[in-house]
């Protein structure tokens, strides 16, 4: 049985630790009443999720003592919008809910960025709990404070920076996951690894595949370490002023691809969409002379080799470069007309890199296939 790993993130008065392990119960039964204001919890889950995992969390916490009440909303990023986050807010205030319970967010990133959002504005401002059930949850979006939802203009461009009072993460949950979803999560992973820990990064070349086929060990050690980089950057810059923002490897191409790609109705996943936003980024360092062309030769294959898209051929699909700039425009790292983008110097050194105007953007673009 896999001891509890514990990572601390001290924020002063809002610290708290992220809980790692295969056995949700164990977990639970450990740690759950050090964290509570009150014996009374609201777990929000989607309906994916709440048909595998949500009675047993039920279950576990009553037998504890602690009264639950279940809120259940529709899957996928449709539900990180305001329509959504009203009608959560209204369903919590109909269960009367008081200052001192505390809030659930069981799931993707899309549950823990809207709980995480709603429990920030409540009351101004209640406790929650992350219980993170994909890999991109774990390693990322369940860490570091960032809540939030979407708009039709961009991804993230509404929310706020609100501590949980913990992170619970069972690997063992991801089992549950396709294939795609877990290669997709796979390149928050490796993100990590590039923006700062080369060591990590030739580990992973070596153990990959045994990651993407969930071998509990390796994937603790993979969530472990990645969450670990993302507690440092954290203490250091809660509130992404500054080092935070290394971050967002990946992340400006990432998001515009996504964003595009699924207004028009087509669909790719948010991990999918970073690796290849990573790739381009390499690429980009590249041309800025900032990266040799063999380190970034090493990065593209390896996203390539998980699985994940590196380039626009793996999407099979035609994206202008006029759309992704416009989309670029409301980037909330944006300074006056011109983009910052986090670039490569070397496989665990990056850098933030600020003036870079549209018109060298809409080259590149160009250069890499958009239209």
């Amino acid at each position: 049985m896999n001891e509890i790993k514990e990572i601390k993130i001290d924020l002063k008065e809002r610290s708290y630790k992220i809980f790692i392990n295969d056995d949700i119960e164990r977990i639970l039964v450990n740690s759950i009443e050090k964290i509570l204001a009150r014996p009374k919890v609201f777990l929000i889950t989607d309906k994916n999720v709440a048909g595998f995992i949500l009675p047993k969390i039920k279950k576990i916490l009553e037998e504890g003592g602690i009264e639950t009440k279940s809120i259940i909303i529709p899957s996928g990023e449709k539900s990180k919008s305001f329509k959504s986050l009203e009608k959560l807010i209204k369903d919590l205030l109909s269960y009367k809910i008081e200052r001192q319970d505390s809030l659930i967010a069981l799931g993707g990133g899309v549950i823990g960025d809207l709980v995480g959002f709603a429990s920030s504005i409540i009351y101004r401002g209640i406790d929650f709990i992350q219980i993170p059930t994909t890999i991109l949850s774990q390693v990322d979006s369940s860490v570091g404070g960032k809540t939030g939802i979407n708009l039709e203009e961009g991804k993230n461009l509404v929310g706020s920076f609100h501590q949980p009072r913990a992170v619970i993460t069972d690997v063992s949950l991801l089992k549950t996951l396709p294939k795609r979803e877990i290669i997709a999560g796979y390149a928050e992973i490796l993100k990590c690894s590039i923006l700062g820990d080369k060591d990590f990064f030739n580990w992973l070349k070596i153990n990959q595949k045994d990651i993407l086929n969930l071998n509990n060990n390796l994937v603790i050690e993979a969530v472990e370490r990645s969450c670990i980089m993302k507690a440092n950057i954290v203490e250091e810059d809660e509130k992404e002023s500054g080092k935070r923002a290394l971050l967002n490897l990946g992340h400006t191409f990432g998001h515009a691809i996504e964003n595009k790609i699924n207004k028009d109705g087509q669909g790719i996943l948010h991990g999918e969409a970073i690796g290849f936003g990573i790739c381009l980024a390499a690429e980009l360092s590249v041309e800025m002379n900032m990266c040799s062309k063999e380190i970034k030769e090493e990065i593209v294959k390896t996203i390539k080799d998980s699985g994940l898209p590196s380039n626009l051929k793996d999407l099979n699909i035609e994206i202008y470069a006029e759309d992704i700039i416009k989309i670029f425009s409301l980037d909330k790292k944006r300074k006056g007309n011109s983009n910052t983008f986090i670039l490569i110097n070397d496989i665990g050194n990056t850098v933030i890199k600020d003036g870079i105007s549209d018109d060298k953007l809409k080259e590149f673009l160009f250069s890499n296939g958009f239209k």
